[in-house]
């Protein structure tokens, strides 16, 4: 059989209203990043629980979900190349829009680009928080922060910056390093105000360090991917347990020689791992590992994906289930802004 990728109705919404209540609770926004599930049914609902708005990677990208009532949009990564700043511009037409920049170039591109289509965009500054990924130094970004409080078309709006897990020490440490990494950005936009230009929005990015980052005062956003579906990672981790897992993977024994069994998921599931679990553990919906031994060539077994995002990308039709029935096919999507 094909394998299949399901989503749990229950399950979802359970995630959505939880998330949504930490966030409220602590009197911080809560943005949803489309990169775990894709999907602007998903968004639909976490926006219509009060997510303020979602976190995309492209302008294209972000056409769909507008298409389901979504007003405010952030293009979560600070893209460098020229081509695309007048596409983001052409999205400010349309919506809310915010983008993210790191560099110098940036700023002076995106801000003609503004000014040709005749709007106004909003930018944060993205900090790099030790990841070294992308971001500007903490050190230098009160420098950046300065030159879009100068150009014409753009707006500060404030900082970001992604806590992520690299290992299992910090995995282990998430909380902590969540609070550190909020306080890095809180201490970052309070250096910005001083010399004099606004910065009203600090946002953190992050699921597992959520509740470190919701705990630091100046925080007035949290920005997450997986907190819908979630993943056989974060429950493998003590985020949530096994049975809040909304996505999951219908597959066939194929194999039963060495300590995890041969499926006909194989390739869809090869390298949907965390950085802080290698290796991808098949777990079962129980979230204890599947083991050859137990299982037989033929089996139908439903596991959870270790790590949501490969997985959707690779199957964007999520099978819908309403107390294990078939309800709905939801098409995630994958829309560069080039192909």
């Amino acid at each position: 059989m094909t394998p299949t990728v399901t989503v749990d109705l229950a399950r979802l919404d359970a995630n959505i209203s939880r998330y949504g209540s930490l966030a409220r609770e602590a009197g911080v926004a809560l943005r949803a990043h489309v990169k775990g599930h894709r999907s602007p049914d998903i968004a639909a609902r976490q926006v219509a629980a009060g997510a303020v708005g979602v976190a995309v990677h492209s302008a294209a990208e972000a056409m769909a979900y507008l298409e389901v009532g979504v007003t405010d949009v952030t293009v979560a990564w600070p893209w460098r190349d020229p081509w695309r700043w007048s596409r983001f511009a052409q999205l400010a037409r349309h919506c809310a829009v915010t983008v993210h920049v790191d560099h110098p170039d940036t700023v002076t591109g995106l801000g003609a680009a503004a000014l040709a289509h005749g709007v106004e965009v909003d930018v944060r500054i993205e900090v790099d928080t030790g990841l070294h990924r992308v971001g500007a130094d903490p050190d230098a970004a009160g420098e950046l922060a300065t030159a879009v409080a100068r150009t014409r078309g753009l707006r500060l709006a404030g900082v970001t910056g992604y806590v992520g897990l690299t290992d299992g020490a910090a995995a282990r440490d998430r909380v902590d390093l969540g609070r550190r990494q909020a306080r890095l950005l809180v201490a970052v936009a309070e250096r910005i105000r001083a010399g004099g230009a606004p910065c009203p929005v600090v946002s953190v990015g992050g699921t597992p360090s959520i509740l470190g980052a919701l705990d630091v005062a100046g925080v007035t956003e949290v920005c997450t991917g997986a907190y819908a579906l979630l993943d056989g990672g974060m429950a493998r981790l003590g985020e949530c347990a096994p049975e809040a897992v909304a996505i999951a993977v219908t597959t066939t024994v194929t194999g039963t020689d060495g300590q995890v069994p041969r499926t006909d998921a194989d390739a869809l599931l090869a390298g949907a791992d965390q950085t802080w679990m290698p290796g991808v553990v098949m777990t079962g919906i129980d979230g204890a590992p599947v083991t050859a031994g137990a299982v037989s060539v033929g089996d139908e077994v439903r596991v959870l994906p270790g790590h949501v995002c490969p997985v959707v990308a690779r199957q964007p039709l999520l099978h819908v289930l309403d107390s294990g029935g078939p309800v709905a096919r939801w098409q995630a999507l994958v829309r560069p802004d080039r192909a």
